[in-house]
């Protein structure tokens, strides 16, 4: 048996000899694909660049030292996703493409009779990214440049809409709470001021704590001079008589010191606001550190709310920007698609791939028919049974 080997020269010596039919199949296949490259219609793509706000630490979703207003603020953002991620979302979402159908007459402009249609061709020839830097790229693919920037543009336009008014109600739900939450607060603000007011009056008690202390020095004052005056008392004693007027006087003195020591020490007949009774102390200052509490929390918390008030109806408002556009989209000059060069190449490569195989296919019949009959009339059967029905291709005899 012969064996068969690849010989390099022998492929080289089959593709010279039918030179001119390679050259003339790959001129002919380059060159319809040079027309059909010219005749296919131009895509034009136009991109727009956006810059979503910063996020704010304030859990309702804005801060007070931020000028921007974040749609995400306050969520719990999953791991690796940013707050582009959600925008971006956001732009595939339907309602969008729906208000986005509507401001550019697409409905009109792709000639569908349900939004439905235009809906779906919107969603295949829109293309949104968010690039390393964390921006927010908007494209769009269109026959027109016009009509891509424009669409383009209106993605973001209506992107910067739509988040304003998520935003506007969310401030509006929680302006609502607040104003509710902050009647409760202001009753319970009202009721602490009254129950403070009715405390002082009951008990004569405007500052308690510099009362006690005043109090507390007049009985010490009391005190030492009930003890110079027993002293003194005890001296005349001995020496004078039980009538005599300083030993009357001075016990007159002791017994008024007396009384005016249970006074402070009880209360007695005084009853203006420097006469607070010691012994009443303790329980009073119970009494009056948890009146304060409540006014104290009960203010805190008026104020907190009424700041978070007036911000939530700042936030409902407000018309800025939600996000920036950092570059509005332009009709672009140059087609992105059909790409003409790579079509050409890959064409002509294809072309002269399949024209040496072709060459190499008819060499192996012509040597067939010459060397095996046999087999060359097996091969017609073949191929005249599978390509008969072509034109111009005889049909397999039959046997």
């Amino acid at each position: 048996m012969e064996e068969t080997r690849f010989n390099l020269w022998r492929l080289l010596e089959i593709i010279a000899m039918r030179i001119k039919f390679i050259f003339l199949f790959v001129f002919f296949v380059t060159l319809i694909s040079i027309v059909v490259s010219l005749l296919l219609p131009r895509w034009y793509q136009a991109t727009a660049v956006l810059l979503p706000p910063r996020e704010s630490g304030f859990n309702t979703g804005w801060s007070s030292n931020d000028d921007s207003y974040s749609l995400t603020s306050g969520f719990r953002l999953p791991i690796m996703a940013t707050p582009s991620d959600i925008y971006a979302r956001i732009l595939e979402s339907r309602q969008l493409a729906e208000r986005v159908i509507v401001a550019g007459d697409l409905q009109t402009y792709y000639g569908t009779d349900e939004p439905e249609g235009a809906i779906k061709i919107a969603y295949k020839r829109a293309d949104f990214r968010v690039t390393p830097e964390g921006l927010l790229e908007i494209s769009y693919t269109d026959k027109s440049p016009t009509k891509a920037s424009e669409i383009a543009n209106a993605y973001a336009d209506e992107l910067d809409k739509m988040t304003r008014e998520l935003i506007s109600t969310r401030a509006r739900v929680t302006r609502e709470f607040i104003a509710g939450r902050l009647e409760e607060v202001a009753r319970d603000l009202d009721s602490a001021r009254n129950a403070m007011k009715d405390f002082q009056d009951n008990h004569k008690a405007i500052d308690l704590d510099r009362q006690t202390q005043l109090a507390i020095e007049s009985a010490v004052e009391l005190k030492i001079s009930l003890a110079n005056s027993e002293i003194e008392l005890n001296v005349k004693e001995h020496t004078l008589s039980a009538t005599h007027p300083d030993v009357v006087s001075l016990r007159r003195k002791i017994a008024e010191i007396k009384k005016q020591i249970k006074a402070l020490e009880f209360g007695g007949s005084d009853s203006t606001y420097l006469n607070l009774p010691i012994s009443e102390v303790p329980a009073l200052k119970i009494q009056y550190a948890e009146i304060a509490g409540r006014l104290k929390v009960s203010e805190s918390l008026y104020e907190i709310l009424s700041e978070q008030y007036e911000q939530a109806k700042i936030v409902e408002k407000a018309v800025t920007p939600n996000v920036s556009i950092l570059d509005r989209a332009y009709p672009p000059d140059l087609a992105i698609k059909p790409q003409k060069r790579k079509i050409v190449i890959f064409t002509f490569v294809l072309s002269l791939i399949f024209a040496v195989i072709l060459v190499l296919i008819l060499n192996y019949i012509e040597n067939l028919k010459q060397n095996s009959p046999d087999d060359y009339a097996r091969f017609r059967l073949f191929y005249g049974t599978l390509f008969g029905w072509l034109p111009g291709v005889k049909k397999a005899p039959k046997r």
